[in-house]
C-alpha cells in the first residue's frame, strides 16, 4: 500500500467561523487536521493461480501434486521486490492437521525481471482427513500482498475421499 500524506501532521491555530444569525452570536472556532491515507495498489505487478487438481479426486493417504502458476504481470521495479529481482521468495502453509507435506514448504524460485514470465511452483501433498478441507496455501513473502492478484482466488475448500477399501486374505503354502 502507498501511504499519501494530506497536508502536514502539526497543530495550526483555529479559524474563527462567520456567525450565520442571531442564533448563532457565538463565536465558534473550527479545527482542521491531516489524515494520512493509505491508496490500495490497483496495477498488482504479480499474479499467483491455483491450477486444478486432478479430476480423479483426493484420497486420504495418497499423494497428490499442488502446483501454482506464479506471472509477473510487469515489468521488475526496485521497490516491490526485496533483495534479488530475479528470483521469488514462496512458502506453501497448510494445516499440519489436514495435510502433510513432501519436500520443501519454503525457498526461492527464479523469475525473469520481464513481464510476462512464469513458473509453477509444485508440492507433494498427502490429504491426512477425509471431507471439506483448505488445501494448502502459497504466499509470496517477499512481494507485498497488496502487489498480488489472486483471480480467480485459490479453492476454499477442497473435497478428500476417504482411503479406498481394501481387503486382505491368507493363503496356506
Amino acid at each position: 500500500m502507498e501511504s499519501v500524506v494530506i497536508e502536514t501532521l502539526e497543530a495550526h491555530t483555529p479559524v474563527a467561523m462567520v456567525p450565520n444569525g442571531p442564533e448563532d452570536a457565538a463565536q465558534h472556532l473550527m479545527f482542521r487536521s491531516s489524515l494520512v491515507l493509505q491508496q490500495p495498489v490497483l496495477d498488482p505487478c504479480m499474479a499467483v493461480g491455483f491450477l486444478p487438481l486432478p479430476s480423479s479426486g483426493l484420497r486420504v493417504g495418497q499423494l497428490v501434486t499442488m502446483k501454482w502458476r506464479v506471472e509477473r504481470l510487469k515489468d521488475f521495479k526496485a521497490n516491490m521486490l526485496s533483495d534479488k529481482s530475479d528470483e521469488v521468495l514462496y512458502e506453501v502453509n497448510a494445516s499440519w492437521e489436514n495435510w502433510m507435506v513432501a519436500g520443501r514448504k519454503r525457498g526461492h524460485v527464479p523469475l525473469s525481471t520481464n513481464q510476462g514470465s512464469r513458473i509453477v511452483i509444485s508440492i507433494l501433498c498427502v490429504p491426512l482427513v477425509a471431507g471439506y478441507v483448505r488445501p494448502p496455501q502459497l504466499c509470496l513473502p517477499s512481494v507485498d500482498e497488496a502487489n498480488i492478484s489472486s483471480n480467480p482466488p485459490g479453492p476454499h475448500l477442497v473435497c478428500v475421499l476417504p482411503p479406498a477399501l481394501s481387503s486382505s486374505y491368507c493363503v496356506s503354502a
